[in-house]
């Protein structure tokens, strides 16, 4: 069982974080590859203790990878669900799912697996999954997450994607369906019918109303060549792919990610993270050049446009003339926030660990193995059958490397400050949570490491006797349990200008769950002014003056008023007129490779794109305008300005007459067009007797003609 045999073999394990037994304290549960699953109950003041054997939980010996906490019969307690893969036989990757039967008087929660009783014991190479209420029925419906290779086909390989759900690397939806004889739910796989049909080798999964229509919407990042897939819930118990059309590229080989809001302005973000190694050596060391052809298969084939690094998609709100109420556009500045390069990395947490009102980002990374390290790419190629698996082994790099650690400095950029906090321990880290473990008002991180022990930081904020950083924390409860309360969001206003908003879900990051409850940092304000819930169901509940610092229990209350979603379809200071004025400009352009020529370059020349320029051609007093185009396909299209409503196209080629040697006085416009082309529009002195001149770079000259 190796690398070389199979790529999924470092894909670790998770994380989830849970009061089993209603005690107050967090406890914690670790998946385990070819080791068992770990159940620790917290004890309070950082101690735990393992209660594995006792409890039940054990894993039943599979390769387990992914967890998700929820109390799926609604009783209280909560039940733990868990994903099996790696194996060949479908039997040996069974999911299970642990029901709690209730707590001993030791206080041990014990546990009986029943994933086929519910309906879910699924069989597929699933990753990871999570609840969420879909159908807004009032219960928890269950996505799974699937990445399966293909022996026969390399996971890079270009190939129409499988759209139609028959693919086994399709992710799996299922249904919670009420059984009343059996008084627990029963799931019912709705992959087909929900609209989940596309294939992928899915490694992060996560459950947020993008569109903010009050309907949940799954975002997954996929591994490898695969698109990023972002299904957008229609509100009538199917979902549509708007990955295309919400966000211009993704992370190439992308890993977890995590929904939230960075930079508090009330909208969700997406952060998403890859393989860039920070350093020089080990980004010439490990990453593949780009490729040209790469470009073009992804439009022959319908891909994506992706890119090694990590993303940070900062949604920009609305965009205008969208059919919908709130149709959302994304834009990457994972470069320019100084998050894009953390290595091999597996899960991003974004929550705000230092309480100052911003939420930070710790990111876990590492690989036993260094498989994409070119020098063993070469030693394999070279040596290719004469070398055993043990001698290739040997030859993989092994570098271990610390987790990152990113402070918000509130202006859409982080600072490094891994060092600074305390994340010095170079590991193999896959799956990581967060939660106050000790109940000082700050997120302590538990990290799932491979071939090494977890590691448990706990957060010195709120340590010393002067408390700086105020904060606050919300439990959320629908009758008696916080089953139903996923998809609730919050809005709080404190201070002159504070505000944060939330929306809660516990599946973050890679494999893991969180604590199951919302963290605000409030830095140095001690009071909420308002806070605002909006419940799944779209009730609306309001609370005003909260004192600062400590764990709030909110129940929903009966008879609340229904949150009205609001038309965000402008009135927008632009308005896109193009349609309706008759523009129908299209450039052409020859596919020309300029890097056959230049391998260096760090873009294409031969494309600059059309130029434009503006002017009054007849001396009507509007505004006219044209494009410049190719010499042979499309040298010049004039649009004449038709009182201000509207255009009428006269040419579509210029001709090439003589230069005029009349006294030119102003030049209204200068910009190039393609291969060095320029247009100038240039009135002459006695406007009322001549017409304006327009110039080529290419020496052609035309003048206006009346009409």
């Amino acid at each position: 069982m190796n690398i070389i045999d199979n790529e999924y073999v470092y894909n670790g394990g998770g994380v989830a974080i849970g009061d089993f037994n209603n005690d107050g304290f967090q406890d914690v549960y670790f998946t385990g590859n070819m080791v068992g699953n770990k159940l620790y109950l917290g004890k309070g003041d950082m101690r735990f203790s393992d209660v594995t054997e006792e409890s039940g939980a054990t894993g039943e010996g599979r390769w387990c990878s992914g967890v998700a906490l929820a109390d799926i019969n609604n009783d209280g307690l909560l039940d733990i669900y868990v994903c099996a893969t790696f194996y060949r036989n479908p039997g040996d990757r069974r999911n299970m799912l642990y029901i709690n039967q209730g707590i001993t008087n030791d206080g041990i929660p014990v546990f009986r697996e029943m994933a086929d009783h519910y309906g879910i014991a699924d069989t597929t190479q699933s990753t990871n999954a999570v609840f969420f209420d879909y159908d807004k029925d009032g219960d928890m419906d269950l996505y799974v997450l699937v990445d399966r290779l293909d022996p026969r086909h390399s996971p890079n390989q270009f190939k129409s994607t499988v759209r139609d759900g028959s693919s086994a690397g399709t992710d799996r939806l299922y249904r919670n369906d009420w059984n009343d004889s059996l008084q627990h739910p029963v799931f019912t796989d709705v992959s087909i019918q929900a609209g989940i049909l596309i294939e992928g080798f899915g490694l992060g999964v996560n459950v947020s109303d993008i569109n903010r229509d009050g309907w949940p919407d799954i975002y997954v990042t996929n591994d490898y060549i695969s698109n990023d897939i972002l299904y957008i819930n229609n509100g009538n118990g199917s979902f549509t792919d708007r990955a295309k059309d919400y966000l211009k590229h993704t992370s190439y080989s992308a890993m977890g990610n995590d929904i939230t809001d960075i930079n508090n302005d009330g909208l969700l973000d997406i952060v998403a993270v890859d393989m860039l190694p920070e350093d020089n050596l080990r980004r010439k060391v490990m990453q593949n050049a780009s490729s040209y052809t790469t470009y073009i298969n992804i439009k022959q084939y319908d891909y994506s446009y992706q890119y090694v690094r990590n993303t940070l998609q900062l949604n920009l709100g609305d965009r205008p003339g969208s059919d919908s109420s709130y149709d959302p556009l994304f834009g990457d500045i994972g470069y320019y926030s100084n998050i894009s390069s953390t290595d091999w990395s597996w899960a991003p947490l974004v929550a705000d660990f230092d309480n100052d009102g911003f939420r930070d980002i710790i990111i876990t990374n590492g690989f036993p193995r260094d498989v994409t390290d070119h020098d063993f790419i070469a030693y394999r190629t070279n040596t290719k059958g004469y070398a055993s698996k043990e001698m290739l082994l040997e030859q993989i790099p092994a570098v271990k490397l610390k987790n990152y650690a990113f402070h918000n400095n509130g202006d859409l950029t982080f600072s490094d400050v891994t060092d600074q906090w305390g994340i010095r321990l170079p590991t193999f880290s896959n799956g990581g949570a967060y939660a106050d473990l000790d109940n000082d008002g700050d997120l302590d991180y538990i990290v799932n490491n491979i071939n090494d022990s977890a590691h448990v930081y706990r957060n010195n904020l709120m340590q010393g006797k002067e408390k700086k950083s105020h904060f606050l924390r919300l439990r959320l409860v629908i009758g008696k349990s916080s089953a139903g309360t996923l998809g609730t969001t919050v809005e709080i206003r404190y201070g002159k200008k504070g505000f944060q908003f939330q929306e809660y879900t516990p599946y973050r990051g890679y494999l893991s769950t969180m604590e199951s409850f919302i963290h605000f940092g409030l830095g140095e304000d001690s009071t909420v002014n308002e806070l605002r819930i909006r419940w799944p169901d779209g009730a609306l509940q309001v609370l005003n003056d909260i004192k600062a610092n400590q764990v709030l229990t909110i129940e929903k209350q009966k008879d609340l008023p229904a949150h009205q979603y609001t038309d965000s379809n402008g009135p927008y200071f632009f308005e896109d007129i193009t349609t309706s004025i008759g523009v129908n400009f299209i450039q052409n352009e020859r596919d020309y490779i300029d890097y056959n020529i230049q391998k260096l370059l760090p873009h294409k020349l031969s494309q600059y794109g059309p130029a434009m320029a503006t002017g009054d051609i007849n001396n009507d007093g509007l505004d006219d305008f044209l494009w410049g185009g190719l010499m042979d396909i499309q040298a010049v299209s004039l649009y004449r300005n038709q009182m201000g409503n509207s255009v009428k196209r006269n040419w579509n080629h210029l001709p090439a007459w003589t230069l005029s040697k009349k006294k030119m006085r102003a030049c209204y416009y200068l910009m190039p067009i393609t291969m060095g082309t320029w247009i100038y529009i240039l009135p002459v002195e006695d406007m009322k007797t001549l017409p304006a001149r327009i110039i080529t770079g290419t020496g052609s000259i035309a003048t206006t003609v009346k009409g």
